[in-house]
């Protein structure tokens, strides 16, 4: 047995939170299992087979017919970790599934996609490897599509599916739920999109945050191909990571950061102040090199600047950014000779 096939393949534990949606949508009352979650959310991963019987608990105590396509059509791009959070700092569709493929090892460890292009049709095909149950691969479908259809904000069918397990009882669920044709028994999981998609800009692109979390996942893969050992280094990038992802959800609290870090506060207190730093500074660090190269660029307003900073008003931007620099960000702007546009 090859060692790749004695290691369980892991998924970020954020996915945890699409199962938490359905909970709360379908007002399912299972305290047990809530607790359960929680436990698993504390987590920065978690294995495939983990997650695997938590859907199917969660199938147990709401059995609905194509059960892992209703759930997955609740994912949201940020659930996919830090390759999310880099897929909506993208400019375009394909430039977003570019990063999806060099990243994927990032979603789910043992993940292998390939991709053909045709002049009408974009495939992709992939397997599971060590969780093939239906629901999984349900969910593996339906996660992927509504992720692309997040993306670009449109709801975009696919043109086909093809999911590898017998037809089930009412295959029209199927068809219905993904506006598609969808084809069981199918060597392996299978979506094609129209490849007019792959132009689509994302609203949300970021070209700068897509630099640094570009840098980050590199990162990532590097450390993980290293099997680094824990370090103090390792956690300040991924508490800069983390941070960063924040300032996009809009909650930079040292509280929020460390859970989602799976990190206590008092241990996340004690580990920055045993090195000298603290909290509010590698914030508002982060933030000072982030502000100055956003107003260099004239097509961001100031309330962009603040919004793209985490910050809830544009007030709350201008007095931090002059504690910083002593002057105002217009002030700056001025300095720097940019028009807004």
């Amino acid at each position: 047995m090859s060692e790749s096939a004695t290691i369980p393949a892991t998924i970020p534990a954020s996915f945890i939170a699409v199962l938490q949606r359905y909970v709360e949508l379908r007002g399912i009352r299972a305290p047990a299992y809530g607790e359960k979650l929680a436990q698993y959310r504390a987590r920065s991963k978690m294995e495939n087979r983990e997650f695997d019987a938590l859907l199917h608990d969660l199938y147990a105590l709401d059995p609905e017919p194509a059960f892992g396509i209703k759930i997955g059509k609740l994912v949201e791009p940020k659930d996919f970790g830090l390759v999310g959070y880099l897929l909506t700092a993208c400019s375009t569709l394909g430039q977003a599934l570019t990063r999806y493929g060099h990243y994927q090892t990032l979603i789910l460890s043992t993940l292998s996609t390939w991709v053909e292009v045709g002049d009408d049709v974009i495939s992709h095909r992939w397997n599971l490897h060590d969780v093939e149950t239906p629901i999984s691969c349900e969910f593996g479908v339906s996660i992927f599509i509504t992720l692309v259809q997040s993306l670009i904000g449109k709801p975009v069918p696919p043109i086909h599916v093809g999911l590898p397990f017998a037809t089930p009882e009412q295959p029209q669920i199927y068809r219905d739920l993904l506006q598609c044709p969808v084809t069981f028994n199918s060597e392996c999981l299978m979506v094609d999109v129209p490849a007019k998609i792959m132009w689509m800009t994302i609203t949300s692109r970021d070209p700068y945050m897509r630099k640094i979390f570009d840098r980050q996942a590199q990162a990532m893969l590097k450390s993980e191909g290293e099997n680094r050992s824990d370090s103090f280094e390792e956690f300040f990038e991924a508490l800069q990571q983390q941070v960063l992802m924040a300032m996009k959800d809009g909650d930079t609290s040292a509280r929020s950061v460390s859970r989602q870090m799976g990190i206590s506060l008092r241990s996340f207190y004690r580990l920055l102040a045993n090195e000298g730093y603290s909290y509010r500074s590698i914030v508002a660090g982060l933030r000072q090199r982030l502000a100055k190269k956003y107003l260099q660029d004239p097509s961001l307003s100031y309330a962009d600047v603040a919004m793209l900073l985490g910050y809830s008003e544009q007030s709350a931007f201008t007095r931090a950014f002059r504690d910083w620099m002593g002057i105002t960000p217009g002030d700056y702007r001025k300095q720097k000779g940019i028009v807004l546009s």
